[in-house]
């Protein structure tokens, strides 16, 4: 800005596209959409009420949302114009601050019959829900409404895939098969029958898939074909991760297992937890795999099969060794726990640098934890509270969404986020209330 005010030619330096390039590849920021226009069109016609329930907190009326808009537009769209790069380092820092502290511009709340939405994904222009009412939904982003409904289901969806860029969709349920549909318009293509009983877990690398059963096997298939490629004969009742070529799980026991899907041989046993494994994450580009249980978080290189960070501080708690959303950014580790969050450096051993908790923390049952590329992470919990933190300084940025009732426990809250964006499915408990979904866009602002 100093050297921008100099003159004229200094601003045309300052602007000048690699130095900004430059400065994005330092950051990490790549390409987004286009810039988004959500908060017109469907957007406007669905905001937030007090008849909604719940509140987004900080929320600018539509007509000063537009008035904002316009005004950024005249002050900053020559420099947008003019360089491409910095359009995009200032458009990244504006979500970052969007995110934090401006007021939210754009947002909107749908009410729909579902009994209970369960699971949701965020693919490029398209969210899909799904609940246990056998209702599979694909929604178009832009004007929150939506595109189709995935049919077919003979029973509750337990659990969803999606691949990369939206192009399939894959469902499992009670009766041990699989479906495909095609994301893009909904029509189904496949349906993957071999197991026996019903599938517990699946994992999508690709147009692979590979899904575990209480059968006691481990199919792999190829999704667009509609084929098995292979069975492995493993008991993988509760979580897999796959990365295209091994594959990591846990059963009932307290071990990791870590197998090549290819030559079907077993790699890995990781071995130190006394108690059963409760959640799992694998890391492939660095070989990591991260588990919880019995009080403590162990993390493995995968190469090697050896324990190289051991994480202790649940034991303090009731009912120890519980361990939920296990989540890697670089080499920051979050877990939770009832209202517990814990903050950890993985590295020379690991070691944590925040417990958030208390006065400190959340106050109700945490339902949903995500953290996100921005050194920012997202909880919501059963008091229909969705919260910001900064994970760094491990402190408290601010309320995203609140719920207009103060009673505890009343709520059962699962998100998404993207760096732009962030979805909230919200039931109550009673069921007295319709669910709601809740769209917010942090990235409604020009350019």
């Amino acid at each position: 800005m100093t050297c921008a005010g100099v003159s004229r030619t200094w601003q045309r330096i300052c602007e000048d596209d690699q130095t900004w390039r430059q400065k994005c590849l330092e950051k990490g920021y790549v390409e987004f959409d286009a810039p988004s226009f959500r908060f017109l069109g469907g957007w406007a016609a669905n905001r937030p009420n007090k008849q909604a329930g719940m509140t987004i907190c900080s929320h600018m009326d539509l007509q000063e949302a537009q008035q904002n808009r316009q005004a950024r537009e005249v002050a900053y769209g020559q420099c947008y114009e003019r360089s491409s790069w910095k359009s995009l380092y200032l458009r990244k820092r504006r979500i970052i601050s969007n995110w934090r502290s401006r007021a939210i511009q754009s947002s909107t709340v749908i009410e729909d019959d579902f009994q209970q939405t369960i699971c949701l994904q965020i693919r490029p222009g398209r969210i899909i829900t799904g609940s246990h009412d056998y209702k599979l939904l694909v929604w178009n982003v832009e004007d929150a409404q939506p595109a189709f409904a995935l049919t077919g289901a003979n029973g509750p969806p337990m659990s969803y895939q999606v691949s990369e860029h939206g192009k399939y969709i894959v469902c499992s349920g009670f009766d041990g098969s699989l479906r495909v549909w095609c994301g893009q318009t909904g029509a189904q293509l496949h349906v993957l029958r071999g197991h026996t009983e019903h599938i517990s877990c699946m994992s999508l690398h690709g147009t692979t898939l590979v899904s575990g059963s209480h059968d006691q096997t481990l199919r792999v298939w190829d999704i667009v074909d509609g084929k098995c490629l292979h069975i492995l004969p493993v008991a993988a009742w509760r979580c897999v991760k796959f990365d295209g070529e091994r594959v990591v799980f846990f059963g009932l026991g307290c071990t990791v297992n870590v197998w090549n899907v290819h030559t079907e041989e077993c790699l890995h046993t990781l071995t130190g937890h006394t108690w059963p494994v409760d959640s799992l994450l694998f890391e492939p580009e660095r070989d990591l795999v991260v588990a919880g249980s019995d009080g403590t978080i162990r993390v493995w290189d995968v190469q090697r099969g050896t324990c190289i960070a051991l994480l202790r501080s649940l034991e303090e708690l009731p009912f120890a060794g519980r361990c939920f959303g296990l989540q890697l950014r670089g080499n920051i580790l979050v877990s939770y726990y009832d209202s517990d969050v814990w903050i950890w450096d993985i590295r020379e051993g690991g070691s944590c640098i925040h417990h958030l908790h208390g006065v400190n923390g959340q106050t109700s049952t945490i339902t949903s934890l995500q953290l996100l590329d921005s050194g920012l992470m997202v909880t919501g919990s059963e008091n229909g509270r969705v919260m910001l933190w900064d994970v760094d300084k491990g402190t408290f940025v601010r309320d995203l969404v609140r719920s207009r009732s103060s009673e505890p426990g009343r709520y059962y809250l699962d998100f998404k986020a993207t760096e732009t964006s962030l979805v909230c499915g919200v039931r109550s408990e009673d069921r007295t209330e319709a669910t709601k979904l809740i769209f917010i866009d942090f990235d409604a602002s020009y350019p």
